[in-house]
This record gives C-alpha cells, structure tokens and sequence, in this order.
C-alpha cells in the first residue's frame, strides 16, 4: 500500500471537512447571504483548483437559473447571466437530479449540452449538485475547469455539502424575511413632526410604545417631550435627516420610563418628518444572548473547527482523535486511540454511533444528528479508501449545532404562534408593492377574498383582491385606497367580500401607505378582519328601532313616553287625536295640573296627582286601567282607558314612564246601544216564550173538544157511514192528531230555556239507555239492531239531553229504508270536547238538504212516506245550544246519515 499517497487522500479528506465547517461557522455569523455565496464559491474553488464557482438561482417561473454569484467568469455576468433550465441544459438536468452530476469532458457528454456560458468560457470538465431539494430546488451550485480531470466521488460529495450549507441559509433567510414582514404589518407605530420638531401626528401604536401616561403630544416639542433622546441617536438622526432629506434608519435605547429599543426610520420631506418604528427590545435582548453563545462557539472552531475529528480502523479502533470539541466531552481524546468505538460511547449514542461507522466502512457517507452530554452534534462519517478502492479506514467529523439549531427552532415556533394568533382572531394581513401591483397576504386574507392562499403568499395581481369586493362597495373602498395612497397616510373601509366558500363577509381593513424620500408610494401595509357577525348584530337592532318606531307611530292606542322629571319625550299621531291638538306641555311633574279631566263613571274631576303618567313615575303599574272623559283642544270630549308602566334603570329607579290611551268613546255608545237591544230582545223573546206557551196552552182546549167529537160521530153514527164519509172522518181524526203533537212539540221548543233543569254532572251511558227504553216498542217492530260504545260524562240537564238522543235514535229507525234498522252510537274526544255520533244505515240525506233539517216545521218528505211534525231535530239542536254544543251532520244519499252532537267536556278530565 502507497502511504504517502494514502495520507495525501485523507489531509485532502479532512481539508474538505475542515472547509465545510468553516462555510457553516459563517453561515451563523454572516447576515448577508450574498457573502455567505461568495465565500462558499471562493473556497470551492480553491479546495477543488478549479477557475471557475458559480451559484445559480432558479428564477420564478422555473425556465431559467441566473448567476447569482460565483468567482471566476468575466466581468458583470454575475447578477445579469441567464441560463435555460430545460431538460437539455446542464442546469435543468441538475435539478432533476437527486446525485452529484460529474462532466469529465462537456464537448463529448451526451446527456446534455453545455450551456453558453460554459462554452464562453472554455469549460471542459466540472460537477453540478441542486441546491435544496429536487422536489423544491432554489437552484445549483458547480465547479469547473478548462482542463480535462476526472473528479472524485468525494469531490462531488464536497461540493453537495457546500450546497447543503447555502440551502440551510437560504431556508432560514426565508424564514426570518417571513417573520419579519409579519412584525412590520402588525407592529410599525407612526407619528410626524413638522419643522419645528413639534409632533403633529401619531396613530394609536405610536401612543401604545412611547407615550404610555397619555400625554397630550400633539403641538408639544419632541425634545421638550423626551429630554433623554438629545444626547442619543435620535436627535442627530433626525437632524440629519433634515439637513440632508435623506431617509435614516437605525436603533437605538431611550432610557426610562420606556426602557426600551427602537428600530426606526426616518422619512423627511420639505414639510417635515415621517417617522415608522417598532419596539425591538426583545430582539435585542435574545441578540445579546445569541452573540455570547456565538463567541463561546466561535472560540471552541478556532481551537479546531467547531468539534471533534476522529479516525478509525476497519476493526472500529480509533486511530486519531482531536479537538476542543473534548473539552466539553467527558471524555478524553488521549484514551480513545486504540480503543473500539462501542467501548468509548456507550447507550443509543453508542448505537448511533457504530452503526455509522460501520456503513462509512461499507462505502457510504453518512450524516446523523446525535445528543450527547446535553449537546447536538452533526456528525459526517466518510469512507477512506486507497488507490484501487478499498475502504480500510473512515474519518468521522463532529461539530456542535445546539445553538444554530436552537435558533431554527425558535424561529419556526415564533413564526407559527403569529400564525396562529391572526388566524384565531380572524385578522389576515397584506403587503402591497404599489409599483409592481402586486399583493402578498396570508392564509386568512386568502380565504375572506377567495384567492389561492399558495399564490396569495407567492404574490397576486391587486386586481384580483378589488375584484373579489362587492360592487355596490366597489368604488368606495377605490376611494379610500386611492386617498391613502395619494397622501401616504392612513386607511380604514369596511365592505364586503365573497369569500372561498361562496359567503357574503363584511370586513374592516385598516392599513397605512409607506412612502421613499421623495414622498412616491412604495408599500401598502395593513390587516382585515372579518366583521360579519358584528354587522348582524348591528343591522338587527336597527331593524328592531325602525320595527318599533313605525309600531310606535301606526298603534291604534296613544301612546306618551315622559322622563323621570315628567318631561314629555314622544307623543305618537293616535294620542295627538285623542286629546284634539296634542296633550299639554310639561316639563315637569307639577305640569300635569294643566290637564282637564273628569272620571268616566262619576264625572268628578281628575286631581293632579290621579293622572296616569304621574302615578307611573311614582313607580306604579296600572294593569287595571283608568277611564277619563277628556276634553281637548277642539272642544271634543273622549272616553279613554289609560294604562301605563314605568320603566326602571338596572339599580331599580324609574328612568321613563309610557302611558297608553285607548279611545272607548264609539265603543261605549256602542256598549250602551248594545245593552238597550239585548234587554229589549230579552224582553221581547220572554213576550215571545209567553204567547207560544199561551197560544200552545190555549190551542190545545179546542182541539180536545174536535177530537172528542169526532169520536162521538164515530161511536154513534160509525154504522151509518158510507165508505166516503168514514175516509173523511179518519182524516179528520189524524189531523187532530198531527196539530197536537205539533202543538206539544212547539210548547217543548219554547220551554227549552225556562223549563230546564240545573246543568249537573250526566253520564250520557244513562242518557242513551233511557232513550233506548222509550223506543223499545219501535225498536222491536222494527227489528233494530243498536250498539253503543263507552260515552263520556258530561255537565247537562239530563232530561233534555235524552231528548236529544232520542230524538236522533228515533230518526234512525224512521228513515232505515227497507232493511232491519242498523245503529251505532259512538264518542271521541276532540281537545276540550266530546263529539257523540249516532250514525246509522238508512235513506240518507241530499247535501244541499243538510242544514234545512235543523229547522222548524221542515219536513224532507210527504207525510204519507214518513210520519213526523218536523221539530224534532230543531228542537235537538236548540237543546244541544243550550249546552254550549253543536250539532251537525253527514250524508249521502243511500250510504246512511251521522249525527254528532258536540259538548263540553267536564273540566279536569
């Protein structure tokens, strides 16, 4: 085995290392990224001796890389140069490219033409590795040369950690861009001051940081206001500012009461000077904290590059160990020589470890994060192989990450808790680049204007937001967008937007317009927030005002509404009506003595302290109204009911008192002529009741006195008869007979309401058996066949409500029609009624006969078909009133009748 060149392999090994390290010291140190790519391009080159080192970055769109940075290529390519990233360019295979791409010699490649670049410059040989990830690359970093060579795989895997390192920079520059504009769009406070220093502006953020006792700052001199800020960088700042209208910007501490740091910037104009600033002081406070971390770190890499290096033997002895790293280890590096890996660390550290070892030793590289002794590490374990490729040996390079890793962390998590509190209160935030067009915004803004939130975050059209605004709020908000940014100041709208699921969302947006030195427009910066269910809310009770206030207006009562003095506030149009010309002025209770009234029932006048309204502020409540006769202004005297309530403040006084007037006037003339017409059909229907029950009573002596001689004629003379004169005789003696139950029935009728008994509890079961035995002679001629159900209990005079279904039973063996009489008596409860129905098989009734039924002395048929005085179903129905009931009925010809008899039911069944 060649050592010497063995030993050339492994210092160019750990020179590689070594470079790596020191590229992601930097990447801690350095700000500027742009320095950050420089420094990587220079030792790249210089590590691998190539002329040129490019990085390209993948421009928007994804066609082309531009020359980013890199060392070697003729004069102002880097910035301007671009390169096509199609599928047969060495830029555009790169980036599908999960390996290192090697190009021993570009003029005989095949997968790919060099780009003009490359051939500008004479390039032979080189490799090209992604930046980042092949599924989101920020572009390629490469090495090359105009001489023909053969790099090494650990030449390319050099090169893929270089790139590692920009890709870890570049993600955490992303990340702190991020979060920094956030801050900016929330947190930037703004005052002004005109050109004798006096401040003439500030909104509510710049009150919140620098004037927390609310003074009164506008008018008042800065310096007179802050003392302590002349002898800092606030006042050459801004002096230079003006002297110079030149834009500043710096931090710096104003001591107590603030106690804090600034970022400011300082925009002067010809008038005087805008001033953006922002609380820093915690920044400032994790910088300072972050520094001494650094210095610990920095001191530990300059010792020996940011760790440990350690070598070890195909048996996993260690051959070398070296490096402050130790110092932090409890472990000694003198030991570890000779001894087996497993035998130095020991637990999943220990595993960890091995299992690295062990792969770089079967030819892989490898890259773990480990803890140990309360540290992250970074370890890379690389194979070490000799001239034809064998492995016998690998280097393993430790370097402590706790801090930079620590830092990620805090800005990941920082940035998600500012996520997640605009998210959670609504709140979706913007930044406006007025001179390209286009608006940048978050998740939240994204889905109040239904835009794509990926593309919203990347940037889109301000054409798109205005358009996703309703139309009818369009020009409006055009308006205020247009003011702010006319005069660089404030701006406030709410509108409303269709949102991404369809929705009607009513928004405020609030935001300011930052203006460069020479006062042009550059950024728009503000924040929405979705108001929708304050709009509802404030759009409801205006509906309930305008509701009440045309209630108020069109009430068919007055009604006035007075103070807790007694002052009268409202008066509607009805309560001006009633009193003529409007009520009385008063301003106070003792007014009401210039009212005139007189009690309705007695005529006594009203006394001052007996109105309605001054017995409401006292704190009464009249349910039981007041009746006044009132004469207004016109001279027309009203009746009126008065009610009122007072209305009490949340401690219990009377904060309002309202009064209603409700005009009686026609309503008790009404009343009055309705009184006299109901006692003089009282008394006419009793005269009435009388001259039936007389003319009944009367009637009745002489039709005795006919039947009583008919009866004789017959007796005496029957013999002498021929058949003519006995047809006539029967005739006379059934006419007797009908005009007696005629009269009967009538004396029933007009009896109904004099002659019935007390109303008491009636149990209709006893009812209708007591009917059914007053027809069990007609019931057995006929051949009836009668069921009846389970009947309720009711309150009735229960020889009239016999009648009634007697009456009713009796129909239905009456008008059967030729078949043996089927009957049915059944009842159901319908609320708080009972409905009893007789329904039966017989003839059956004509529709429009129905109701004709019900009346007096109507009859459907000839006298000769079926018997009857017509009265029995009129006198059911006026029994059946009587009970507070109804009666009705159901039919068709040929299919039966139904009777239903509705009553009451008892209370408290």
């Amino acid at each position: 085995m060649d050592t010497s060149a063995t030993d050339g392999v492994l210092q160019v090994r750990i020179h590689q290392q070594e470079v790596v390290a020191d590229l992601g010291q930097k990447a801690l140190e350095l700000d500027d990224l742009d320095e950050l790519m420089h420094a990587a391009s220079v030792a790249v080159a210089k590590t691998l001796g190539v002329e040129y080192c490019k990085v390209l970055e993948l421009l928007p769109g994804g066609d082309e890389v531009t020359l980013r940075n890199g060392v070697g290529w003729r004069e102002g390519l880097v910035g301007s140069a671009t390169v096509p990233t199609d599928l047969d360019s060495q830029a555009g295979y790169t980036l599908i490219s999960r390996e290192p791409v090697v190009v021993d010699d570009l003029r005989t490649e095949v997968r790919f033409s060099g780009p003009e670049l490359l051939r500008d410059h004479d390039v032979v040989s080189g490799i090209s590795v992604v930046i980042g990830s092949v599924e989101e690359p920020w572009g390629v970093l490469g090495a090359h040369t105009t001489d023909s060579r053969e790099f090494t795989e650990h030449d390319a895997n050099f090169v893929q950690s270089v790139a590692n390192v920009l890709a870890s920079a570049v993600e955490n520059e992303r990340t702190q861009t991020e979060l920094e504009e956030m801050y900016g769009r929330i947190s930037d406070a703004f005052f002004s001051l005109d050109r004798e220093w006096e401040f003439s502006h500030l909104n509510a953020s710049a009150h919140d940081l620098i004037n927390p006792s609310g003074r009164e700052l506008v008018g008042t001199n800065i310096w007179e206001a802050f003392p302590d800020a002349v002898e800092r960088k606030f006042e050459s700042k801004y002096r230079y500012a003006m002297d110079r209208q030149e834009t500043v910007a710096f931090e710096e501490y104003y001591p107590d009461p603030l106690d804090a740091w600034f970022e400011v910037r300082a925009y002067p104009s010809e008038t005087g000077l805008s001033v953006y600033f922002r609380d820093v002081t915690d920044r400032k406070e994790r910088e300072r904290k972050l520094r001494q971390s650094e210095r610990r770190y920095r001191t530990l890499a300059e010792q020996f590059p940011n760790g440990i290096v350690t070598m070890f033997d195909d048996d996993l002895r260690y051959t070398l160990a070296a490096g402050k790293g130790f110092d932090e280890l409890p472990v000694d590096p003198d030991v570890l020589e000779g001894r087996h890996v497993r035998a130095v660390w020991k637990g999943e550290f220990g595993d960890s470890a091995e299992a690295i070892c062990r792969a770089a030793l079967e030819g892989e590289e490898r890259t773990a994060e480990l803890e140990y002794a309360g540290r992250t590490w970074q370890i890379n374990v690389v194979p070490v192989a000799d001239d034809r490729g064998t492995v016998f040996a690998g280097i393993a390079i430790a370097r402590d990450v706790t801090e930079r890793r620590a830092r990620e962390r805090d800005l990941r998590e920082t940035k998600a808790r500012l996520e997640a509190a605009t998210e959670a209160g609504a709140v979706g935030t913007w930044v406006w680049n007025l001179t390209e067009g286009r608006m940048v915004a978050d998740a939240t803004f994204a889905d109040l204007f239904d835009v794509d939130p990926a593309a919203a975050h990347e940037g889109v059209d301000d054409g798109e937001i205005m358009s996703s605004i309703h139309a009818a709020d369009r020009e409006r908000v055009d308006e205020a967008v247009e003011e702010a940014i006319e005069t660089c100041g404030t701006y406030e709208a709410e509108y409303r937007v269709r949102n991404a699921d369809g929705d009607l969302r009513w928004v405020v947006s609030r935001g300011h317009v930052e203006c460069n030195a020479e006062g042009d427009p550059e950024t728009f910066l503000g924040a929405v927030t979705d108001i929708t269910d304050r709009k509802r809310v404030e759009q409801s009770l205006q509906d309930h005002k305008d509701q009440f206030e045309t209630l108020f207006e069109v009430l068919p009562v007055g009604v006035e509404v007075a103070d807790a003095d007694g002052r009268l506030l409202e008066v509607n149009e009805t309560a001006i009506e009633i009193w003529g010309e409007g009520p009385p002025e008063t301003d106070a209770i003792e007014d009401y003595s210039r009212h005139s009234g007189r009690w309705a029932d007695t005529g006594e006048p009203v006394a001052d302290d007996e109105w309605a309204m001054v017995r409401v502020l006292e704190g009464e409540a009249l349910t039981e109204p007041h009746v006044y006769e009132l004469e207004g202004g016109n001279g027309d005297k009203r009746i009126v009911l008065a009610h009122g309530m007072p209305v009490r403040d949340e401690t219990g006084a009377v904060r309002r008192g309202v009064v209603t007037l409700t005009d009686v006037t026609e309503r008790r003339e009404y009343q009055r002529q309705l009184e006299e017409t109901v006692s003089k059909l009282e008394a006419s229907n009793e005269r009435l009741e009388q001259f039936a029950y007389a003319a009944s009573h009367d009637l009745q002596e002489p039709l005795r006195m006919v039947s009583s001689y008919l009866q004789l004629l017959e007796n005496r003379y029957g013999d002498d008869f021929d058949s003519d004169a006995e047809e006539f005789l029967e005739f006379a003696v059934d006419g007797a007979d009908r005009m007696r139950a005629m009269i009967e029935g009538l004396l029933a009728y007009s009896r109904v309401e004099t002659r019935g008994d007390p109303f008491e509890s009636v149990e209709l079961d006893s009812v209708v058996a007591a009917a059914r035995e007053q027809l069990r002679l007609q019931i057995e001629e006929e051949r009836a066949e009668i069921a009846v159900e389970s009947l309720p209990r009711v309150r009735g005079d229960a020889g009239q409500l016999r009648q009634v279904f007697q009456n009713l039973l009796s129909n239905a063996l009456t008008y059967s029609g030729d078949e043996p009489p089927r009957v049915r008596v059944s009842a159901e409860r319908a609320g708080a009624e009972w409905i009893v129905s007789v329904h039966d098989e017989g003839i059956g009734i004509e529709p429009d006969e129905q109701n004709r039924i019900f009346e007096v002395f109507e009859r459907l048929h000839a006298r000769d078909e079926y018997r009857g005085t017509g009265i029995g179903l009129a006198l059911c129905q006026r029994i059946v009133e009587r009970h507070d009931g109804k009666i009705r009925v159901d039919s068709e010809p040929g299919e039966g009748s139904t009777f239903s008899v509705v009553l009451p039911a008892t209370r408290g069944e």
